[in-house]
């Protein structure tokens, strides 16, 4: 080989070892523009989800796709629709009746030309209408004295009048003022100042301090019946849970911020709060009796929940149900933030999730039991004859259909190599909790979602709204034994004033302590003042504990 060559030669091998050290570095910079490219796309997404959350509607109502859209009726207006039924003007029966005699003035009631009166000659009615008022009074109770009139040996020459009974010894209010302050901060989520300006636009003037001495004498006497109610849901086995925020501002060991959680749980016989510190998974071990043990549950039956990772570990004690809503969610979140394509594959997936709705719905419809009252919504009762009919085997088949096509399309579009990372994302979603979310399939008294609890839970979004939080650890527990009081009294259309007003005499009457027996307080079993049952659905069998 000649020098000539010899250097070409080499010259060649370094001409090659840099190419090869250029494409490598090009296809590293095409992997890294593809990643970068991916992240842009999974950031645009996230942008376009927080601005909708931020600026959008909250209703997921109005979300959905053009294509969804437009197989919906066309919105009807607001009021009574234009040819519908009326109702008729209510009579009002319940309200206490007051009449009110109009006199005529004196020169009508004299003849204009000898000047004798008129006499009365019975009435004719005018009108009716509706008064509101709302005073406050001082009530000045009087003990009657009574003196002895007989001369009978070993009798007292002076008697005097019982005292009546008071909850709070020396207390300032009355049990109907107390009630009406409670109902109006934890059942119309009223600030508390906003209550005591009510009071002093009437002549009150109250200190907040004042009425949290009172409230916190309150919270022991509820704590045993709100005891009682989650014990009573406990028993149930079959649930709704879900979980939401709450402020309370008070230092407390061990937690550096003012961060809180309400739990929600939703049985057919009760909604219960639960206020804790921590969203983690202790909350729902302790709620079922979890035992680490035997991983097993005290309470066995049917939760219901959204993905959250707190609930997950009870899958092997509980038939857990994950939720077809936050699913569906998934792909709302994701049309704002997609090209014409994107948009395309998630009003496919939204309209397929709502024929899955559509269906279940019917096939309940062929099997609920009908001869017995309905439970209060989510919860449903099937009938064992209705489920062996031939219309029902064939609603259930087309739904199972439908379950195993979601599947398989769902399993294509993941073995796609290209398929972007936000579609990416959501479908691993899907076939990871693919077991919850078909529960309903071979248990139709499942729900589909956990709508039900997060309905339940606006009260609490309402109060933290409106006065932010608790500023105790006390006033926290006390808002949580409330609103249970007030959304389970709601369900079974027990008036909450008259129950709240008698449950508070009875601890009245029991030295300022609860009554030893709950189980007539519990609100399915309560009975109004006349004795009378109050009008509820049937509901399973609980007591106390």
């Amino acid at each position: 080989m000649t020098e000539i060559e010899e250097k070409l030669w080499l010259e060649n091998i370094q001409l090659r070892q840099q190419a090869h050290f250029y494409q490598n570095l090009h296809e590293r910079a095409l992997a890294k523009q593809h990643e970068q490219t991916a992240q842009i796309e999974v950031l645009k997404s996230r942008v376009a989800e927080l601005q909708k959350r931020l600026f959008g509607r909250k209703g997921e109502q109005r979300f959905s796709s053009e294509a969804w859209e437009a197989k919906r009726r066309l919105p009807r207006s607001r009021g009574q629709q234009c040819g519908a039924p009326g109702h008729g003007r209510q009579r009002r029966c319940t309200l206490p009746v007051e009449d009110v005699m109009l006199e005529a003035p004196l020169a009508q009631r004299l003849c204009p030309r000898c000047a004798l009166p008129f006499a009365p000659a019975g009435t004719q009615a005018a009108h009716e209408e509706i008064d509101w008022e709302v005073r406050v009074v001082r009530k000045r109770y009087q003990r009657q004295c009574y003196q002895r009139t007989c001369a009978c040996a070993g009798v007292p020459m002076r008697i005097v009048a019982p005292a009546p009974v008071r909850l709070i010894p020396k207390g300032l209010l009355s049990l109907g003022t107390i009630v009406a302050m409670l109902r109006l901060k934890f059942k119309y989520h009223l600030p508390l100042q906003r209550v005591l300006g009510l009071g002093k636009d009437h002549g009150l003037i109250l200190s907040s301090g004042t009425v949290c001495g009172i409230w916190q004498k309150l919270e022991p006497l509820f704590t045993p019946l709100y005891l009682a109610l989650v014990e009573a849901t406990r028993q149930t086995g079959e649930w709704l849970m879900d979980e939401t925020r709450w402020e309370v501002f008070a230092s407390v060991e061990g937690k550096a911020s003012h961060r809180w959680w309400v739990w929600v749980v939703v049985s057919a016989i009760s909604r219960v709060y639960l206020l804790q510190p921590s969203r983690g998974a202790k909350v729902p071990a302790e709620f079922f009796g979890w035992q680490e043990e035997t991983q097993s549950c005290r309470w066995s039956g049917r939760l219901m929940v959204d993905r959250f990772a707190s609930y997950k570990f009870l899958s092997v004690a509980l038939l857990l149900a994950f939720c077809w809503a936050h699913v569906r969610r998934d792909f709302l979140m994701f049309h704002p933030g997609a090209d014409a394509a994107g948009q395309a594959w998630a009003d496919g997936w939204i309209e397929r999730i709502g024929e899955l709705y559509r269906l279940n719905a019917a096939r309940i419809d062929l099997g609920r039991e009908v001869n017995a009252p309905e439970l209060p919504a989510p919860f449903v009762r099937m009938d064992a004859a209705r489920l062996n009919t031939p219309e029902y085997a064939q609603a259930q088949q087309a739904l199972v259909q439908k379950v195993e096509g979601l599947a398989r399309s769902r399993d294509a579009e993941l073995a796609q190599p290209d398929l972007r990372v936000p579609r990416r994302k959501i479908l691993e979603s899907l076939r990871e909790h693919w077991e919850g979310l078909t529960q309903f399939v071979d248990q139709p008294e499942m729900p589909m979602d956990n709508n039900g609890a997060e309905r339940v839970g606006r009260p609490v979004a309402m109060g933290r709204k409106n006065y932010y939080g608790s500023g105790s650890v006390w006033s926290g527990q006390l808002m949580a034994i409330m609103m249970t009081l007030f959304q389970t009294l709601a369900l079974h259309q027990v008036d909450d004033r008259a129950y709240l007003t008698a449950y508070l005499e009875a601890c009245a009457q029991n030295q300022g302590q609860p009554p030893s027996d709950l189980t007539p307080w519990l609100p399915w079993n309560f009975k109004t003042a006349t004795g009378a049952p109050a009008p509820v659905p049937p509901v399973p069998t609980a007591r106390a504990p």
